[in-house]
C-alpha cells in the first residue's frame, strides 16, 4: 500500500509542475515596461501633473502621469526637402547630434546608427534622425554610411543649433544617472530613444556597442508594448 502511495505522490509531484508550466505557456502573457522620462511638475503646487484616464479593464476613471513631450523641430534634409518632427508622430525613433564636424566620435556613432538601421530594416515604424549644423557633415555621413533615406533622416534645423536641440529639447544633460558603468558621455556621443507620442524613453552612449545593444533591446520592448 505504501508503495502505491509513494508512487502516487511522486506522480503528483511530476504532473503538477508540468501542468502549471503548460497553463502559463498557453494562457500567460509576459508584460514588459520601459521608463518614461521627465514627468511634468505643476509650478504652483510642485506636484507631478496628471490627467484623467479611463481604465479599459476596470471601467473606472484613473489618472495618468503627464510626461514632457518634445516640441516641434523643423529643418531641411540633404536634398533640401522639408523636415519636421511632426512626420515622426506615431513612430519610434533614435535621435543623434552630429554638430559641426564629423570627427572620429561622429564616425563611431554613425557606424552604430548604421547597425541599428540594419537591425530594424524591416520595421517601418522605427526611424533614425541625425541633426547636423552643416550640409558638409550630412554629405560626409551619406558617403561613409549606407543611409536609407526612408529610414535614416539627416536634418539640418532651420534656425536652432544642434547643441541647443540636444540640451534643451532632448535634455541630454538632464538625463538621470542610472548607476551603469561608463554612464558619462558627451553630447555628441548621445543617442535618445523617443516614442510615438514624443516622450523620451532612453539615453545611450552611441560609441559603446554594449549601450547600443541595450538601445536595440529596449526598442524591441517598446515595439512589444505597442503591439499589445
Amino acid at each position: 500500500m505504501s508503495r502505491f502511495l509513494k508512487a502516487g505522490i511522486l506522480l503528483l509531484l511530476l504532473v503538477v509542475p508540468a501542468f502549471i508550466f503548460l497553463f502559463l505557456k498557453v494562457f500567460g502573457e509576459n508584460r514588459f515596461t520601459l521608463q518614461t522620462f521627465f514627468p511634468m511638475i505643476d509650478p504652483k503646487t510642485g506636484k507631478i501633473e496628471t490627467r484623467p484616464a479611463r481604465s479599459p479593464l476596470l471601467g473606472e476613471t484613473n489618472h495618468d502621469t503627464v510626461f514632457y513631450t518634445l516640441p516641434l523641430i523643423v529643418g531641411k534634409l540633404p536634398d533640401q526637402q522639408p523636415f519636421s518632427t511632426a512626420q515622426l508622430k506615431g513612430k519610434l525613433y533614435v535621435a543623434s547630434f552630429l554638430g559641426l564636424d564629423c570627427d572620429t566620435t561622429c564616425a563611431r556613432v554613425t557606424g552604430q546608427l548604421n547597425r541599428i538601421q540594419d537591425i530594424f530594416s524591416d520595421k517601418p515604424e522605427i526611424r533614425l534622425v541625425s541633426y547636423v549644423d552643416r550640409d558638409s557633415v550630412a554629405q560626409q555621413v551619406l558617403k561613409s554610411q549606407d543611409v536609407r533615406p526612408d529610414k535614416w533622416l539627416i536634418a539640418k534645423p532651420d534656425s536652432l543649433k544642434t547643441t541647443f536641440i540636444a540640451e534643451q529639447y532632448y535634455r541630454i544633460k538632464q538625463r538621470p544617472m542610472t548607476g551603469r558603468k561608463n554612464e558619462t558621455f558627451t553630447l555628441y556621443e548621445g543617442l535618445v530613444l523617443v516614442d510615438g507620442e514624443g516622450h523620451i524613453r532612453g539615453f545611450y552612449n552611441g560609441t559603446e556597442k554594449t549601450d547600443v545593444d541595450r538601445l536595440v533591446l529596449e526598442t524591441r520592448v517598446l515595439l512589444d508594448i505597442n503591439s499589445k
